[in-house]
């Protein structure tokens, strides 16, 4: 055969190998695809796909599967899961959420994954040039802060998922920060929260008999009981229930906060949604905003309003403005000398 013809007809069986790939990615979470649909989209024989298949597997290490349906029709798909399709920008920036959690309770699973999730964008989409994720490490610095030991609470965590999954009791040894102990409890864990990096666990404590949110990384030790399944509750939603919250406490006592907010932060306060029932209600004059919560677990709220220093002043109600007011007393004590 004339070199130029095989050069055209390697060319044209790549870019058949390519879609028939390419189409497996994208069916594989529906079922796969039949020789059939495989040969009518790359316009050859099925003779033709058998062949493409082998070399696929045999020769670009693709790992396929090839079942029954309901009807006898052999559907083929990809072993190994699948890949969204997805264009580089888009791969670029799942590997960037993925930083965010450096130094998080998912730090020890974090290498596997990108490593994984890197290696197979390589092996089925890009080349390592397009997603450029060395020179991304190197020019991308997060400022977060970051537990001491991740990897200890990371165990705990991927625990704590299974348990939630399968709706089965937990021992914890939990330290409470406030009175410095550490307590043992046991839980029906309903869910998993993520408030700004931290993880927590919401469940029933049957140690208190109440509804308790428990930080993960405040976990000392864990015990999985797999053979005391629960039912989880059917008038129990996640959603629902932290909904009013301001953090991850849900005290059932919801308060309407007023604040006002100096000129030189609104911008910011307009750009950032910090709960759902935020209104911004007025913009005055000298440019200040006042804005309002409808919130429960207000003593999260003040440890947020405190970082904004001078910037921000409580309107309602008047008890929280006399807490704050308490609060600022006490930091000027610190300095006094």
């Amino acid at each position: 055969m004339p070199r130029v013809k095989r050069v055209k007809k390697d060319a044209a069986q790549m870019l058949r190998l390519n879609i028939i790939v390419d189409q497996l990615n994208r069916k594989t979470p529906y079922g796969g695809m039949t020789i059939k649909e495989l040969a009518e989209r790359t316009e050859v024989s099925e003779r033709q796909i058998y062949r493409d298949l082998q070399v696929i597997e045999n020769y670009l290490r693709v790992p396929l599967v090839r079942r029954e349906d309901e009807s006898k029709t052999i559907r083929v798909s990809l072993k190994y899961g699948y890949l969204p399709s997805l264009s580089p920008e888009k791969a670029t920036v799942i590997f960037l959420s993925m930083l965010q959690q450096k130094g998080s309770a998912l730090t020890g699973h974090l290498d596997e994954i990108k490593n994984s999730l890197i290696s197979t964008l390589f092996k089925y989409h890009y080349n390592p040039h397009q997603l450029a994720v060395d020179k991304l490490q190197e020019r991308i610095h997060l400022v977060e802060e970051t537990l001491t030991e991740p990897r200890q609470t990371g165990e705990f965590f991927i625990k704590l998922v299974q348990a939630v999954r399968d709706s089965y009791q937990v021992r914890l040894w939990y330290y409470v920060g406030y009175s410095g102990e550490e307590t043992e409890r046991i839980v029906e864990p309903y869910g998993l929260i993520c408030k700004r990096q931290n993880w927590y666990l919401i469940g029933r404590c049957l140690t208190r008999n109440d509804i308790r949110v428990f930080r993960v990384d405040q976990i000392q030790d864990l015990t999985s009981y797999t053979d005391r399944v629960f039912e989880y509750p059917e008038a129990f939603s996640l959603a629902e229930y932290m909904a009013p919250c301001w953090g991850v406490i849900n005290d059932g006592d919801c308060h309407y906060i007023r604040l006002k907010f100096k000129k030189q932060v609104t911008y910011r306060i307009k750009n950032m949604i910090y709960h759902h029932s935020q209104r911004l209600e007025e913009e005055l004059p000298d440019g200040s905003l006042i804005v309002s919560f409808y919130v429960c677990g207000v003593a999260e709220l003040t440890g947020w309003l405190i970082p904004w220093g001078d910037m921000v002043e409580v309107l309602e109600p008047d008890w929280l403005r006399q807490e704050m007011a308490n609060k600022a007393k006490r930091i000027l004590e610190l300095y006094r000398d």
